[in-house]
Order: structure tokens, then sequence, then C-alpha cells
């Protein structure tokens, strides 16, 4: 089977993230030796946790801006998440589990939903 260069985008893919998949050369299927040289390459690499965390602060501001909701002035996007995710905010898995569930799912991401809600009990406290 060989690999199409089409890509489908689910959810809202940032221009960033589209450049990212139109710039990315996939390795064929016939090449297994580099495939797993790329593969032991990524899997030495150090987290870049802050384009991470950067990337999930943005989906969920276009999230919290769709639902007509405000960040109070007081919080910054980064402070929530980080509320949200909790003391493993700043960890590769968790961070990259959390962006792959808000691209997938958007609002209804297990922890979108979570910073909504965090942002109506906020909202409502002032």
């Amino acid at each position: 089977m060989e690999f199409s260069p089409e890509l489908v985008v689910y959810a809202h893919a940032t221009l960033s993230d589209q450049d990212f998949m139109m710039d990315t050369s996939f390795p064929s299927s016939s090449s297994s030796s580099s495939s797993s040289s790329c593969c032991s390459d990524a899997q030495s690499a150090p987290p870049d946790l802050g384009a991470l965390l950067e990337l999930i602060c943005d989906e969920y501001n276009f999230f919290v801006h769709e639902s007509g909701r405000v960040v109070p002035p007081e919080w910054t996007m980064p402070e929530l998440v980080q509320t949200i995710l909790g003391d493993e905010a700043l960890q590769h898995d968790t961070l990259t589990a959390a962006y792959d569930d808000v691209m997938l799912c958007g609002t209804r991401s297990w922890k979108c939903e979570e910073l909504l809600n965090l942002l109506d009990t906020i909202n409502y406290a002032l």
C-alpha cells in the first residue's frame, strides 16, 4: 500500500500544524531501516514542552472564545492549563495526551470541559 500525500485534518489544526504536516516527508514502506532510525532519533530527542504547551493554550483559547467565555485578566491561559492538568502539567506525556485529545474532541475533550467549567466558576465568583 502506497502512502498518499493527501492529508485529512480533523478538528482545528493551527496553521503551524498544517505547515508541519505539509513539510514532513514520510519514509516509504520499503525503507524499514530508515524508519527505525527515525524512531530511535525521535525517542532520543528532548521534548519541546514550551511549544507543546503553547499549542494547547492556542486551542483552549479558541474554544474559550467560541464558547463566549473570557479568561479573567488575573489569569493567563498557561496558568489555567497548569491548574487543569495538575502537577503533571509539564510532563511531555501529559501534554501530548491533552493536545491529542483536544484536537480530536474539541470542547468535549477530557480537560477542555474542565477548563470551561473552571472559567464559569471563576467568573461566577467575581
